[in-house]
């Protein structure tokens, strides 16, 4: 809100894309970080999607990588 209380907005070209259809069906690992990735759950890209928002809205965080990644090897690689 500006200072006379009318809200503003941004006009931007960036947006977080969902997935096309095609790839809903894709197999994802599902992480919650705690010293280290830990994975939780292997599951299809729509229903991982659904699970991380519900997660977000219990003020819980989720992440989701390739079922092929191992994050646990990409972050030690710095």
């Amino acid at each position: 809100m500006d200072s006379i209380g009318k809200v503003q907005t941004v006009d931007s070209s960036w947006s977080l894309p969902l997935p096309l259809k095609e790839y809903a069906m894709s197999r994802v690992t599902v992480y919650f970080y705690s010293d280290t990735w830990v994975p939780i759950k292997y599951c299809y890209l729509g229903k991982a999607i659904l699970l991380h928002q519900k997660a977000n809205l219990e003020g819980k965080e989720i992440l989701l990588f390739p079922a092929n990644l191992d994050p646990n090897q990409f972050s030690n690689s710095f």
